[in-house]
């Protein structure tokens, strides 16, 4: 594939500033990576370091190994390896917060992260005007270019009590510990107080594209500003029509506004390669962009289209949809059930509840992640939660280094043995087609007792007093654990389902958009709201079939607007 016009001229453009805004499938992650190639071919010999960085490490992967191929035409004298390719966040934790971070925390050791709710954090709490919260509920803003604190709760903005947060947050950060909003907390203060530091990344980093910049929240645009005023010359490569993380300060602005700074040059990419024409007019429809589509439309079965349903009928859509995709001869593990909230992708996919309480809850939702959703490294998570929750004192970034592979040896060891415990059913952590309170309970008891025997013979860790009554078996079902156990296997395959935000910066053969009335009017109305960009985000990642489920009962009033957006209605067949 070569690169369009549009492309070439942002692969070629001059050493400067860059704003790129790129339409949905127009090959962000294409030309970016060609323009870090052609950034270190000019470069030459020049011992500065080219950035690449982004928001997700799918993308950064594909960076990665598109990098890797690419790369290969650069002479060895161009420097070939002096790139970074990282997430945002992974970049500031390695060049700012761990080795200078500590210093203005306060703290004697490297810092760590924390998810916010460890024992040993779980007293410092920041009170509301309603309740209390733990720290990794409390969220960073920038006011004039100080940081101030405030609660988020349902795109709603309390302040807290400034003075009291900062006394807390400095608490913690003695400890060495910072959760991921106070990590970029930590690097924001470390940069301002430490001019030598900033002098330092720009000479070492002169170079840094910013790829999916729509999501640049308020914390990291500071950092970035900082970075800028000491010479890093930023480009930005996004679409602010995908702007869907407003809640975390990520509206766009940044990006859209950028190139209305001296010395930054505006490009533009308007070709979409993902979508078929039919989908894209739709697209254009709801953003009011003019994209052009790259291909051509095809056999007409493939097309966009809005079904009515009710929660009675909701699970015929699903397979009324599935049964499209059969039909249509793709295949189903290309296909998506997207939606608006985590609660509902997990009931549409399948997800169970946790049943149980307490510690004994982290080894229930372990066996259902592993057995049910196939996702080892969460089942990991909530086994490594449950084992911290039955030692005595663990060193408090012992489950942070346990996650992140951290290099020591006896760590390494450390981490094989509990991954042993996480996958093997036979062994460790019990499958989740036992009875739960006369089978599954009691093997799991004897089994991790086995397991804290040998962490603290092996490792030193001691276990607390009264493990059975730590893993009470309260609240556990007399069934299996997975319900589905006596379900027919044929109800059990469903397409997968997940929120609009996981599922940002995929390209889906077939996607159903399962709205509320609330969700497909605000699409109708625009990409100015968060919830109307979450819909032009939906419909965007769709090549070849497009479904939007509307509720019946909204559809009296939007059924015209639809229609004339591009879509065509379908209907159930009578049941």
């Amino acid at each position: 594939m070569r690169p369009s016009e549009e492309q070439q001229a942002v692969i070629g453009a001059p050493l400067v500033p860059l704003a790129v805004i790129a339409c949905a499938g127009s090959g962000k992650t294409f030309t970016a990576v060609r323009r870090l190639v052609e950034l270190r071919r000019r470069l030459g010999e020049s011992r500065g370091r080219v950035s690449l960085l982004s928001f997700s490490n799918v993308a950064v992967n594909t960076f990665r190994q598109a990098y890797q191929a690419l790369s290969q035409s650069l002479s060895h004298s161009a420097g070939r390896n002096r790139v970074e390719i990282d997430t945002l966040d992974a970049f500031l934790t390695t060049h700012v917060l761990r080795p200078h971070a500590h210093r203005i925390m306060g703290a004697a050791r490297t810092p760590f992260l924390i998810s916010g709710g460890e024992p040993f954090v779980s007293d410092i709490r920041c009170q509301t005007t309603a309740y209390p919260i733990s720290m990794d509920k409390v969220v960073v803003g920038i006011d004039a270019g100080e940081p101030t604190f405030y609660f988020d709760h349902n795109g709603e903005k309390e302040m807290l009590d400034q003075e009291d947060v900062r006394r807390k947050v400095a608490r913690i950060g003695r400890m060495g510990a910072y959760t991921h909003e106070l990590g970029r907390y930590w690097c924001y203060q470390t940069l301002r107080a430490n001019a030598t530091l900033l002098r330092a990344l720009a000479r070492r980093f002169p170079h840094i594209l910013v790829d999916e910049a729509q999501d640049i929240g308020v914390v990291h645009q500071a950092i970035l500003e900082l970075l800028s005023e000491a010479g890093v010359q930023i480009s930005l490569i996004g679409d602010s029509c995908q702007a869907i993380y407003e809640f975390a300060g990520a509206d766009g602005g940044f990006l859209r506004n950028y190139h209305l700074r001296a010395g930054v040059e505006l490009f533009e990419l308007t070709c979409n390669y993902r979508s078929l024409p039919s989908i894209l007019s739709v697209a254009n429809a709801a953003s009011g962009r003019v994209d052009d589509p790259d291909r051509e439309e095809e056999d007409g079965r493939h097309s966009a289209y809005f079904i009515g349903y009710t929660g009675r009928s909701l699970p015929r859509v699903l397979e009324a949809f599935r049964a499209k995709v059969l039909e249509l001869e793709m295949k189903e593990e290309d296909a998506a059930i997207l939606c608006r909230s985590a609660d509902s992708a997990r009931r549409l996919s399948g997800v169970i509840e946790p049943c149980g309480q307490g510690t004994l809850k982290n080894f229930v939702q372990a066996a259902l992640y592993r057995d049910v959703n196939g996702n080892f490294m969460e089942a990991f998570r909530f086994v490594l939660r449950g084992v911290m929750s039955l030692l005595i004192n663990p060193p408090h970034d012992l489950m942070s280094r346990l996650v992140r592979n951290d290099e020591d040896p006896a760590l390494r060891k450390l981490r094989r043995r509990l991954w042993r415990f996480t996958r093997d059913s036979q062994a460790g952590l019990p499958a989740a087609v036992l009875p739960g309170a006369s089978q599954w309970h009691p093997v799991l008891l004897e089994r991790v007792r086995q397991l804290l025997d040998e962490l603290q013979r092996e490792y030193g860790l001691v276990p607390v007093d009264h493990i059975g009554r730590k893993l009470a078996r309260t609240g556990l079902v007399p069934g299996p654990l997975d319900t589905r156990a006596d379900v027919n296997d044929v109800m059990k395959k469903r397409l997968r389902a997940s929120t609009v935000h996981r599922a940002k910066g995929e390209s889906i053969d077939a996607v159903l958009y399962v709205a509320t009335g609330a969700h497909s009017q605000a699409m109708l109305d625009g990409v100015d709201s968060e919830l109307g960009r979450i819909g032009y985000v939906a419909l965007t990642r769709a090549r070849n079939l497009l479904w939007l489920a509307v509720p019946t009962s909204a559809l009296r009033l939007q059924r015209q607007r639809l229609t004339a957006m591009g879509f065509r209605e379908s209907v159930l067949p009578r049941a």
